[in-house]
């Protein structure tokens, strides 16, 4: 079963290519990653066409899962990215699977902008968290999911 998300953000810029321009430059990016601790991030594809442009990356937090946790559950918390822009569209597609729970965890979502007022761009940010993990031994450990 997978859980949706919903965002919208109104941004002061001139259009939609000015927060695109920002999104893709590689010193913001890097600024943006030390705000958030990712300690690393590896680009491992960025293919920048006429009408797409794609960037594929491998993303290590500086946080980790304490040792008791890393001990019951596979994976850590480092995630790979599918990032998509299809231009014309004005949209980036994310793909992003997280490396805990080897893989059985999805992110699907969408990052649409448009124009709003004069000077304002509004962005919406809405997709898809999906978790496929049995729960029958969790049981056992005092877990319980209701939803």
């Amino acid at each position: 079963m997978a859980t949706t998300f919903h965002f919208e953000y109104r941004f002061r810029a001139p259009a939609p290519a000015a927060l695109f321009a920002v999104y893709f430059d590689d010193a913001h990016r890097d600024e943006q990653d030390r705000a958030v601790e990712v300690a690393r991030r590896e680009i491992l594809e960025d293919v920048d066409g006429p009408t797409t442009r794609r960037r594929v990356s491998r993303v290590f937090p500086r946080r980790q899962l304490p040792a008791l946790i890393r001990a019951l559950v596979p994976g850590d918390l480092s995630y790979d990215e599918i990032v998509v822009w299809t231009k014309a569209a004005d949209r980036i597609d994310f793909d992003i699977r997280p490396r805990l729970l080897d893989g059985k965890a999805r992110i699907d979502a969408r990052y649409q902008l448009r124009p709003g007022g004069p000077g304002e761009v509004i962005r919406s940010y809405d997709g898809t968290v999906a978790v496929d993990v049995r729960l029958i031994g969790l049981a056992v450990l005092g877990f319980s999911w209701s939803g």
